[in-house]
């Protein structure tokens, strides 16, 4: 399998997508440009993911809150839903598997806006308890900036554990993503952000971490299926660790055996 190769077909994919509407409008209505942006994501990750999970918009209701609007809200298809119609769905945080925030351009300022926002969405989430449950940020385009500005801008919205940001999309080429255990020694506590410079591959990254959050057994046992053989710890251009107090709650987070063991590529 090419995999590089097909990591590359999927940027390209989502490049030809994204400004579709925006030909037709050029710039009378930007509302609607954004909504077509977010259900591009939402119709590349329907044809990755399996038929137990279920993606839409909409927001997590507890009994004394309730979120604001997800764009992309992906939610355990086995769990019982409060209200749906079409893409848009009202759940309670047991049922959330993930959710994304997208924008069309992403800069360290507007990362870290959107960051704020997840966090106090995951929060909700995640107290619940629902541990599982991850957090993606998705930008078509990616902003003036660098490594360490962007990095900056999510670990300051990030104050607790449980409402840190997971995997980030900037534009055809950067990936961020958070690592719990260090991704060359898997035994060993990292609890820090790494950020990669992947040269057309981060959407496809973006998109495969999203299916291995929810399919964590399936894509580990066919790691060179999902994920080029060389890996993208060679590009990491930045790092940086979470500023958590000692006395933070993980719930006891421990990772599955096979999570624990491997080496993710």
């Amino acid at each position: 399998m090419r995999t590089e190769a097909y990591f590359r077909s999927l940027t390209a994919e989502v490049a030809a997508l994204k400004d579709r509407v925006r030909y037709l409008i050029e710039g009378a209505h930007w509302q609607t440009d954004g909504e077509w942006k977010e259900s591009v994501i939402r119709q590349v990750l329907r044809r990755h993911l399996p038929q137990s999970v279920s993606v839409g918009r909409g927001f997590v209701v507890t009994a004394t809150a309730t979120s604001r609007q997800i764009d992309v809200l992906i939610v355990d298809s086995s769990k019982p839903v409060l209200f749906r119609d079409g893409d848009l769905v009202f759940v309670t945080p047991d049922a959330v598997l993930g959710v994304i925030e997208v924008k069309s351009r992403a800069t360290p300022a507007i990362v870290a806006d959107a960051a704020a926002k997840l966090a106090k969405t995951m929060l909700l989430v995640r107290l619940h308890p629902n541990i599982r449950a991850f957090a993606g940020l998705f930008a078509f385009e990616e902003g003036d900036g660098g490594a360490q500005a962007y990095l900056s801008s999510i670990v300051g919205a990030s104050p607790r554990w449980e409402n840190r940001l997971d995997f980030v999309c900037l534009g055809p080429s950067r990936f961020i993503r958070y690592w719990h255990l260090n991704p060359d020694e898997p035994k060993r506590l990292y609890e820090a952000w790494n950020s990669y410079v992947l040269d057309g591959l981060a959407p496809c990254y973006f998109v495969h971490n999203v299916v291995d959050a929810v399919s964590p057994e399936s894509v580990f046992s066919n790691n060179d299926v999902w994920f080029p053989r060389r890996g993208k710890e060679p590009y990491r251009d930045g790092a940086q660790p979470g500023e958590w107090p000692a006395e933070r709650s993980n719930f006891g987070f421990q990772p599955s055996a096979p999570r624990a063991a491997r080496r993710r590529r």
